[in-house]
């Protein structure tokens, strides 16, 4: 039993770092975090968001379970044994977790927005450097 729940979570780890998870994700947090800022007040168009979210996460794992034979109940298993609680695979799962946790969807949404703006500011930089040199 426990072997099974170590295989769901490892494959299930496996596939958040694959292209088919990681491509709509970013492009979901990158064409939706720009409303998203770091005041203490949550407005609605955040819940509608985040709810949007949920949905994109659910039908992403649904797929990939169905693909590789995981059902809903191995799944819920494997996401509360002792192997799934460590903290390298609770960042692992921070995604997954996010469906149900808003604050923490919402946190990872102020920090793609803040990278976003950082590698704003940085391109002209690089823009002018790089002609510079030429």
């Amino acid at each position: 039993m426990a072997e099974d729940s170590e295989w769901v979570v490892e494959s299930i780890a496996g596939y958040l770092g694959s292209p088919e998870w990681v491509i709509p994700y970013t492009d979901f947090l990158e064409n939706k975090c720009t409303i998203f800022d770091d005041e203490d007040e949550n407005k609605l168009t955040y819940t509608e968001i985040h709810q949007q979210y949920k949905h994109l996460v659910e039908k992403l794992l649904e797929t990939y379970m169905q693909e590789v034979g995981i059902n809903e109940q191995q799944f819920l298993e494997a996401c509360s044994s002792p192997f799934a609680k460590s903290k390298t695979l609770q960042t692992v799962f921070q995604p997954v977790l996010a469906t149900d946790d808003f604050q923490m969807f919402r946190s990872l949404m102020v920090q793609k927005n803040m990278e976003l703006q950082l590698q704003a500011l940085q391109a002209p930089c690089l823009s002018v450097s790089q002609m510079e040199q030429t």
